[in-house]
């Protein structure tokens, strides 16, 4: 799916994000990313700067810290659509949500009442980071006996599937698709998250790339390039 070219240093060059950003928090005011409308129309320049032409809104939703509901973020969506439409922004925006490992979103599903997107009716879900949740194969259940596919946000990241590859090709029999940071291919080598991103790439269990964008920060870039480069971690 991606091209690969290794450099001397050992590192592999990132794979491009392509014209889709599958992991944002570019929605204002209901999560970690945003807290106005300017600071998401920030990101999406950013975005568009990188020849990012459709993202995927993926706030999150955690019952007693984010308790987003469908309505929620498609009014903010909305109302971020008109705003870029107003200022001629050309970004394709599709709500999505980065839906939490816990019982309340196993009755989100049992509703249908979690948004999904792409061809595959894709879910993104996150995990607790160092130990996986009793919960977890209960949610890629329910996800696939209602049709969707389950997408784990930032695969890279958890310390368990870090500790035990074995866990990663488990959760793939089960029908779980990996989301990967773009980021994350350009941490250095003494990087867990990093060199589990490049691990995870080489041995094809890469699905789709998402920024995780946050806030919008301008840095020095990290490769060289024509274009300025921004700070995508959160």
């Amino acid at each position: 799916m991606f091209s690969l070219f290794i450099r001397r240093d050992g590192l592999i060059d990132p794979p491009a994000i392509g014209n889709i950003d599958h992991h944002c928090h570019i929605l204002f005011g209901i999560d970690d990313g945003p807290s106005t409308i300017e600071g998401s129309i920030a990101i999406a320049r950013i975005l568009l700067d990188m020849e990012v032409s459709e993202v995927i809104a993926t706030p999150h939703v955690i019952s007693d810290i984010y308790p987003n509901t469908s309505k929620i973020i498609i009014d903010t969506a909305a109302k971020l659509i008109l705003e870029l439409n107003r200022i001629n922004l050309p970004l394709k925006l599709i709500c999505g949500a980065e839906y939490y490992t816990e019982q309340f979103f196993i009755n989100l599903i049992e509703k249908r009442d979690v948004l999904s997107f792409g061809d595959k009716n894709y879910v993104l879900f996150e995990s607790p980071v160092e130990n996986p949740p009793m919960l977890l194969e209960s949610v890629i259940y329910h996800l696939k006996s209602n049709g969707y596919t389950p997408l784990l946000a930032h695969a890279e990241r958890y310390h368990f599937l870090q500790r035990d590859f074995e866990m990663v090709k488990h959760l793939k029999s089960l029908g779980v698709h990996f989301q990967v940071n773009h980021p994350s291919f350009m941490l250095p080598k003494t990087s867990h998250t990093g060199e589990m991103a490049r691990k995870l790439y080489l041995k094809g269990y890469v699905d789709l790339l998402g920024t995780d964008m946050h806030k919008a920060t301008p840095v020095q870039q990290v490769q060289p390039s024509k274009k300025q480069r921004f700070r995508l971690f959160n």
